[in-house]
């Protein structure tokens, strides 16, 4: 397998810059980095990555085509994807206020905070920033307190908001055909993918790093309602866009 440096720095800073433009799986990761801080969303960034090499892999399979060329067929991965963000920005606003303990989360990557579960039994953003029953702030090297949300959870709900998006399908179709020509290795391709998932993993965890940061802002009440209502309206924004959006 023969790659030149100058065509991966360019297809790195393609994806690059699609990958950590805001959109509902940046959100999602800022969320968790605010709620439960840098370390458990690890889950939530591995599980963007893996729904991200997943529709990485269709693509290179050729079979996003069939998805670009069936209207039905996009339609319905197009809504279920914004159903369900929708359904995360509603619990979102739903969600009571609580501040958080900013001094908890910075010591220990974790709120203490357990949220409730929602019918699809994802705990994460659905419970809001503070959400859910407040307890004893966790101390390093606590466990999770019973309840709270695991890594499955995190890691699920990552997977759906990126799998709802068909256009990114759509996308990788038409990006890996500009770096992958008919005779290529089954090598390159991969080289590619892997490319990808270090950048979608990265990406993710840069949202989160950021979200644990501003979590000491969210320390009050009217904060933390002010941060459920406009990531609420993000989420059901994004979920009307893609529903709406023709293509």
């Amino acid at each position: 397998m023969s790659i030149s440096w100058n065509f991966l720095i360019v297809y790195t800073l393609t994806v690059l810059v699609a990958t950590i433009t805001p959109g509902p799986s940046m959100l999602l990761a800022l969320t968790h980095g605010v709620r439960y801080g840098v370390r458990r969303a690890l889950a939530s960034a591995m599980g963007n990555t893996v729904a991200s090499v997943l529709q990485a892999l269709v693509a290179v399979a050729g079979l996003g085509v069939v998805l670009a060329a069936s209207e039905d067929l996009f339609r319905v991965v197009r809504y279920a994807g914004a159903a369900y963000l929708v359904y995360v920005g509603v619990c979102m606003l739903r969600a009571p206020a609580v501040p958080l303990n900013a001094a908890a989360t910075g010591a220990t990557g974790a709120t203490g905070i357990t949220g409730p579960t929602g019918p699809t039994g994802i705990e994460g953003v659905e419970g809001g920033v503070g959400a859910g029953t407040s307890g004893m702030a966790s101390t390093a090297g606590t466990s999770e307190p019973p309840g709270g949300p695991d890594a499955r959870k995190l890691f699920a709900q990552a997977f759906f908001v990126a799998a709802g998006n068909p256009k990114a399908i759509v996308f990788f179709t038409a990006l890996f055909p500009q770096f992958l020509a008919p005779g290529d290795t089954l090598a390159r391709s991969a080289l590619l993918v892997a490319d990808l998932a270090v950048i979608a993993f990265l990406g993710m965890m840069l949202y989160a790093v950021a979200g644990a940061r501003i979590a000491a802002l969210l320390a009050t009440t009217r904060a933390a309602r002010w941060y459920n209502r406009t990531v609420g309206v993000a989420f059901i924004g994004s979920g009307a866009g893609l529903a709406l959006s023709d293509r």
